[in-house]
């Protein structure tokens, strides 16, 4: 919408509507203090080619991963993406942001919503999904309030080696509720600890949340985690990256009662953190506490097969404090886009990307421990990410930054107790000569 000043003769008459004799009198109420006096001299207005080149040369500020040799990870991942993704998600019945409430106009967008979940359902293992959530921490928090609304308690543990960033978001969800958060420590290998999980348990615990693998990259030993909850009616919530389940167990094989993730892994850039979308998956006795949108498939008149939003008594159309949750805008997109790449990857594809991930993280992680002044803190245990520890950490990554190299996420400002290590990652896309370039770089410095 355009701004059009308003004239002389409309701002006389909007006064004389207001009972009011001068502009000054309309905004006397706005302190003297904080009113500008003087002119702004702002600049005159530009073309449309002037601002677009204008932006250009701020952007050229920006650097991107395309420049650097980059080992970032810790839960935005430069995975391949196919190039057909980008045509097919670009196509005008996809690329909306209108969410599909009308089935008889709507079927094509709420079949590629009811594929993404035929695929996070086939990918976890679990019964049913909803159409996205957000992010992953948005769906880690709404994965909690779902265990507080069926179990009907009111306290939560959740490991301290879960995404940071997810925990702050969760803190957030819940710090006017009646509920408590308690964080379980990690052990010297930077698993869960599993001694202190059973100390802090109480009848009054909702739900476990766990991360596999967790923020360092390390592999839980679920089946101790999963024995310690046997037999009492306290929910298991799972986080993870779905890429992982290419070649980890489905959570549905040991028992989780609620999965979420961040589904940027599947198709979506890095772009700064977003846009991304969240998954949640759960049990089908637990559909009706599953937030969001769900998409069904049912028959029409005429018998044939035909899609809609299913279950929506949910969602906010009933009274807010009897909804499942309120989300309004949607990340469909992103999960129509994660649905058009496990398509075109298949079975095969994904399982090659994420073994190629892993031997190209563990070539790192070995070539590593050969490095005097670099040492390793935690197990071998891992996915495609890990920790590793130098003196001076902040120098060595700014020194590698110079070279071209992103070593990875400093934990310091998460983890004080981990100053001095950083969190490494790599995916698919990484060569040796890449890792090689690393480890040479790293070894000046380290001998430095």
């Amino acid at each position: 919408m355009p701004y059009i000043l308003n004239t002389p003769a409309q701002i006389k008459e909007i006064l004389k509507e207001l009972g009011l004799s001068s502009e000054e009198e309309l905004f006397s109420q706005i302190p003297e203090s904080i009113k500008i006096k003087e002119e702004l001299f702002l600049p005159g207005g530009m073309s449309e080619k002037e601002v677009s080149s204008a932006v250009r040369r701020i952007g050229k500020q920006n650097r991107n991963l395309n420049e650097f040799n980059s080992f970032l990870g810790a839960g935005l991942y430069d995975h391949y993406i196919p190039s057909a993704l980008k045509h097919i998600i670009n196509r005008s019945e996809f690329y909306t942001a209108y969410t599909p409430y009308q089935p008889e106009c709507s079927q094509g967008v709420l079949q590629a919503i009811y594929e993404y979940q035929s695929f996070i359902c086939l990918l976890t293992g679990m019964d049913v999904t909803n159409a996205s959530m957000y992010d992953g921490a948005t769906s880690l928090a709404e994965s909690v309030l779902m265990s507080l609304r069926i179990t009907k308690k009111n306290r939560i543990l959740i490991a301290k080696n879960v995404h940071p960033e997810y925990r702050d978001v969760l803190r957030t969800y819940i710090k006017y509720l009646d509920y408590k958060l308690i964080e379980v420590p990690y052990n010297k290998n930077g698993l869960l600890d599993t001694a202190s999980l059973k100390e802090l348990l109480d009848s009054d615990t909702a739900s476990v949340v766990i991360q596999n693998p967790n923020f360092f990259g390390l592999i839980e030993d679920i089946p101790e985690i999963k024995s310690i909850l046997k037999d009492i009616n306290i929910k298991l919530i799972v986080v993870l990256n779905p890429l992982s389940l290419a070649i980890l167990k489905k959570p549905s094989e040991y028992g989780a009662d609620i999965v979420c993730a961040d589904g940027q892994p599947l198709g979506g850039d890095m772009s700064f953190g977003g846009p991304t979308f969240g998954i949640i998956a759960t049990k089908k006795e637990y559909v009706r506490q599953l937030p969001g949108r769900i998409v069904g498939r049912t028959k029409d008149l005429e018998g044939k097969d035909a899609f809609c939003l299913t279950l929506q008594a949910r969602e906010q159309h009933i009274r807010r404090q009897n909804a499942t949750s309120n989300i309004c805008s949607n990340q469909s997109l992103n999960a129509i886009a994660a649905a058009v790449y496990l398509s075109l990857m298949g079975k095969d594809g994904l399982h090659k990307a994420a073994i190629y991930s892993l031997n190209n993280a563990h070539y790192l992680y070995n070539e590593m421990r050969k490095i005097k002044g670099v040492t390793l803190p935690f197990s071998n245990i891992f996915f495609n990410e890990f920790v590793w520890h130098i003196d001076s950490a902040k120098d060595a990554a700014e020194k590698l930054a110079k070279e071209g190299i992103l070593a990875g996420v400093e934990l310091h400002k998460f983890y004080p107790e981990l100053s001095g290590c950083i969190l490494s990652c790599c995916t698919e896309k990484k060569t040796k000569q890449d890792i090689d370039n690393f480890i040479t770089a790293l070894k000046n410095i380290a001998h430095e």
